[in-house]
């Protein structure tokens, strides 16, 4: 037994000896080929974003032609003439010459005959297009929209083209013809040619079912043909339809190739870039060599130690390189991770030290992420992930290090630096990188970065303390105008005041320091008081009243505003309640309650508690608040229960119109920034009277905020508004104001009044 474990512990010494001798090696040799497999994923990528925005260019143009035949041509018995009219020509060659890939655009009726042509000459004789992939396929499917056809050669110019086809359907929704734009193929392969620099790189465009559509270089012999053989890793990868790097024997060169796969994200298509192995491995031929000598020792060893009862060291050798790559290194990008960045930093930071050579650290965060991953998915939020790894990694120098180390959340070790302004140049690179939309999920999607960055030489006497620099100076520069801060000491940390401003505002609900204010809302069409709605102010001890801005994103980003929430709708149906009149009462729903609440549950026991009917509650909600399945269904519930249900801030955000599609709102508010505009721009005129317009079609009503003059109400008045709000009428009051108000209100309708009195005092 002893002899056994002197043996095993001599293996072992061997075993690591032979590790330690050839780790250098290796890890040279795994660095190159990762960095290799990288940029071929990132030439991939974005050579996909660029295709993609050609197809989508092309396809736009389709549909703006097909957007200007009149719907009493969408009839087969009117298309052919319309195709054949000297205007349509007119729009055809106009359209074709607004993009210089389009050689022609032609239309053709459902029978297949060509009847339309931006070809400068006329169409000598009936000319059927039936036997076409293009016509076959989409008069065959009617759930197909476009199409990318075979490439083929033009006899005449001896110009390689494709074609983009997409159907055209008649009033009832038939097939009643097609339009087709014929592509110059040289337009891709200029693209790709920039990028042919390798000696061995190929560049590939290709159709979902295999067939090449572009190639660079010498794409003479391989147009048209599939790029893969029949049960191939490249056709079973393709046929997954997602990014991925595999190795495979190409059937062009008969080389074994690393092939980076990107699918276009709108069409049924993909981008191949790939390299050959020999190449890749080309000025490694001693350090292959050398590793298999290594490797052909590390049998001998391994086989020797399973004779021994051991033969648990080959799978935890490999479990164990696995594990330390995994843990870190970030998957989706492959990145560095939190992990080893922290352990880059420290090194970085001793190596300054030591030798005088200062760096810089960047910490960097992408703006609206959250919104972005929850409105086209996280599918779309990887693929943008992914997109801002590349273009970060492309503005770095190979001294500089990119990691991930969150979800959203990027840094740079910028090393090493001469002097501040070679950190504002990197941060200029990159905001110029981030100006150009990402394209994501089949959507361009413009992403904003903040970038806080601080220096080692004077913001940190330890890695932590750099690390501090750098998130206060991130923080920063999320309200900074530019999206950028360098830290400086006179920078400060207001996320310590808002800890304060929350364990303030946790007291303040024990103590029952908030309190409720009513601003009266007047009914245009009966010039009488319609309501009022509830707005929070807090009655802090020391500093006194203060104003829902304030406090209200601090309470939000707590979760204390579910709490605070239950409180003012408890208090708002009581007081609504004690009024002399029956007047409705209006109160905010904030995101938070939506996520944090049963709001269901709150509403009703608010009206149980205080008697109010639910006729008379108001529920107002903003775009913020995600109609999820679960919130459409409570705001489902509530109507049932007979509140009503307004949307606030209509038109300042971007999704107005996807909400009311989705929610039969009762009421729409106007903005007061339009109605504050309106007496000068007629741009927010326009809007205004557009809304009331929709609200009236829609059978809602508005309410216009913010009415401070005579002329706005006036003006509201003739647009057709439904209400107003805002000082003009009444600045918000408590409750024991507003209860005299309309108790003032009640007697002033009972009895006469002058005509000369002004309307808005009869509110």
């Amino acid at each position: 037994m002893p002899d056994t474990v002197l043996i095993s512990l001599g293996l072992l010494t061997a075993l690591a000896a032979l590790i330690g001798a050839g780790v250098l090696v290796v890890r040279g040799h795994t660095d190159d080929f990762a960095r290799a497999e990288g940029d071929l994923a990132n030439l991939a990528l974005a050579l996909q974003e660029r295709t993609d925005g050609l197809f989508k260019s092309i396809e736009g143009v389709l549909h703006d032609v097909v957007g200007r035949i009149p719907q009493a041509c969408l009839r087969a018995g009117e298309f052919d003439g319309f195709a054949a009219s000297q205007a349509t020509k007119a729009v055809l060659v106009g359209a074709s010459c607004s993009l210089p890939a389009i050689i022609r655009i032609d239309l053709v009726n459902a029978r297949g005959r060509l009847v339309g042509t931006s070809n400068p000459r006329a169409i000598d004789g009936p000319i059927y297009l039936t036997g076409t992939s293009a016509y076959q396929a989409l008069s065959a499917d009617p759930s197909l929209a476009l199409y990318l056809s075979e490439p083929m050669r033009i006899r005449a110019t001896g110009r390689r083209v494709l074609s983009l086809a997409q159907s055209i359907k008649d009033t009832e929704g038939n097939f009643l013809g097609l339009i087709v734009s014929t592509i110059d193929l040289a337009h891709f392969e200029t693209l790709y040619k920039d990028h042919l620099k390798a000696r061995s790189l190929a560049i590939t465009l290709y159709r979902r079912d295999g067939i090449i559509l572009a190639h660079g270089p010498n794409p003479e012999r391989v147009l048209g043909r599939r790029i893969w053989k029949p049960d191939t890793p490249l056709q079973r990868m393709i046929a997954k339809n997602s990014p991925t790097l595999i190795r495979d024997v190409s059937w062009i060169d008969r080389q074994e190739r690393l092939v980076a796969l990107h699918p276009l994200a709108g069409y049924p298509g993909g981008i191949a870039v790939s390299r050959t192995i020999a190449e890749l491995m080309a000025g490694r031929r001693f350090e292959a060599r050398l590793i298999g000598f290594i490797a052909y020792l590390m049998d001998v060893v391994i086989d020797t130690a399973s004779l021994l009862g051991l033969k648990h060291v080959r799978t935890g050798i490999l479990r164990a390189a696995s594990e330390s790559y995994l843990s870190r290194h970030d998957i989706l990008t492959r990145l560095p991770n939190r992990m080893l960045f922290l352990e880059e930093l420290k090194r970085t930071f001793v190596v300054s030290q030591r030798s005088g050579r200062d760096f810089a650290l960047h910490l960097l965060d992408l703006n609206r992420f959250k919104d972005i991953n929850d409105g086209y998915g996280h599918a779309a939020g990887d693929e943008l992930i992914q997109t801002v790894a590349r273009r970060l990694r492309e503005r770095l120098r190979k001294s500089d290090l990119l990691a991930r180390i969150g979800g959203d959340e990027f840094a740079i070790i910028q090393r090493p630096i001469r002097g501040r302004q070679q950190v504002r140049d990197l941060v200029t690179a990159v905001q110029d990188a981030m100006k150009i939309p990402c394209t994501a999920g089949g959507t361009e999607i413009d992403v904003g970065l903040s970038i806080g960055a601080a220096l080692a030489s004077s913001d940190g006497k330890t890695p932590t303390e750099l690390m501090r620099a750098a998130d206060v100076a991130l923080h920063a520069a999320k309200s900074d105008p530019g999206g950028y801060r360098l830290y400086d000491v006179n920078i400060k940390d207001t996320r310590a005041e808002r800890r304060a401003l929350e364990g303030a505002l946790k007291s303040a609900l024990d103590n029952t320091e908030f309190e409720l204010f009513y601003q009266p809302i007047l009914d245009l069409g009966t010039n009488q008081m319609w309501g009022c709605e509830a707005l929070v102010r807090w009655k802090h001890p020391t500093k006194g009243m203060v104003p829902p801005l304030q406090f209200i994103p601090a309470a939000e980003e707590s979760g204390l505003i579910a709490s605070i929430g239950d409180w003012i709708l408890e208090e708002a149906c009581a007081t609504a309640m004690s009024w002399e009149r029956p007047l409705k009462v209006a109160v905010n729903l904030s995101p938070v309650q939506f996520q944090r609440r049963d709001v269901f549950a709150s509403v009703k026991k608010a009206l149980d508690a205080s008697g109010l009917p639910a006729r008379r509650l108001v529920l107002e909600i903003t775009e913020s608040v995600k109609l999820t399945e679960e919130a459409t269904a409570t705001l489902k519930r509530l109507k049932g229960l007979g509140a009503s249900i307004a949307l606030d801030d209509f038109g300042t955000g971007y999704a107005s119109m996807s909400y009311l599609r989705s929610f039969p709102f009762d009421k729409i508010k106007i903005d007061q920034s339009f109605v504050r505009g309106m007496m000068e721009s007629s741009d927010s005129r326009a809007i205004i009277k557009a809304t009331i317009g929709l609200a009236n079609d829609l059978k809602m009503s508005t309410t216009a905020e913010g009415v401070e003059t005579e002329e706005q109400l006036k003006a509201l008045r003739l647009a057709g508004a439904s209400q107003a709000q805002g000082y003009l009428i009444a600045k918000p009051m408590d409750r024991e104001a507003i209860a005299a108000f309309i108790g003032d209100g009640q007697r002033a309708q009972q009895t006469p009044q002058d005509e000369s009195v002004p309307a808005r005092a009869v509110a």
